[in-house]
């Protein structure tokens, strides 16, 4: 862990970065707030119209997992609903460069996903690899599987016949009962990092009192994902590594940059309390 904040943005779910500058999403906010690498200058998205600092739970479109994906030749920032409840069917398209958003409804191939087999719709992560979109459904006491869901960028555009792929998610040995919460891709190592956190609920829509959370590699992904096996070949003890991350649900993780053997990330906690809380961390590769 090198570096710290707590901003006063509601409930970080999600933070994405791209061209020098660090997208952070709230579940249950009005608007994306836009940071440097450094956390200043910042300036906001306006995705709903709210006067509220936090938007109710029972109205909020749960915005829990987001990317940057390629379409059309342009960069877009995705954000997807977590489909825990109707409502959170919901999503947003934002053209980076034009600066304007397009809001879809996800129901179909939500519908789909839960008829492929996801028992507990609750998507917390996306990431495009290469010309696949994946996404992670997050586990709970009831259903306790976490998996991944593998699609393509603009599967929005073509519900009724978007390809769709599930694997599940083999974990390691650890500590309490995990749901993975947000993801991150490097095409320079062909891994996928993601975020995980132990929360004693029973279910994808109630909060549960927070445990530890995790920071999870899986190597060769394209290769595991042509295989049908999708085993996770870390878990790291984020606590563990580094005591100022004790006490924090840690919901995503993003890829600030990369070496040989390392990636600056950033990763965004919320703790349930409607505030963020920013990590900047090295990870040691191979």
């Amino acid at each position: 862990l090198i570096d710290f904040k707590e901003l006063k943005y509601p409930s970080g779910s999600g933070i994405e970065y791209f061209d020098g500058k660090i997208y952070i999403v709230g579940d249950d906010a009005g608007s994306i707030l836009v940071t440097n690498r450094r956390w200043k200058n910042r300036e906001e998205i306006i995705l709903f119209e709210t006067t509220e600092a936090r938007i109710p739970k029972k109205e909020k479109a749960d915005l829990e997992a987001s990317a940057i994906i390629q379409l059309d030749k342009k960069t877009h920032l995705l954000l997807l609903g977590s489909g825990s409840r109707e409502l959170r069917n919901k999503g947003i398209v934002y053209d980076i460069a034009a600066g304007e958003k397009t809001e879809f409804d996800f129901t179909v191939f939500y519908n789909r996903l839960k008829a492929a087999g996801i028992t507990d719709l609750n998507i917390e992560g996306a990431a495009q690899v290469n010309k696949r979109l994946v996404f992670c459904n997050r586990g709970n006491k009831t259903n306790p599987g976490n998996q991944v869901v593998i699609t393509t960028p603009d599967f929005f555009r073509h519900q009724d016949d978007a390809p769709i792929e599930l694997l599940n998610i083999k974990m390691p040995e650890h500590e309490g009962r995990i749901g993975i919460s947000g993801l991150a891709y490097s095409e320079v190592h062909d891994i996928l990092l993601f975020t995980t956190s132990t929360e004693d609920t029973k279910n994808s829509v109630d909060d549960g009192p927070i445990g530890k959370s995790y920071l999870g590699v899986i190597e060769n992904f394209n290769w595991k994902i042509a295989k049908g096996k999708m085993k996770v070949n870390e878990l790291i003890d984020l606590s563990a590594s580094d005591e100022g991350f004790a006490g924090y649900k840690i919901e995503s993780v993003c890829i600030q940059s990369e070496k040989n053997r390392s990636m600056k990330i950033q990763l965004v906690a919320d703790n349930d309390t409607g505030e963020t809380y920013l990590f900047k961390a090295v990870l040691e590769i191979g």
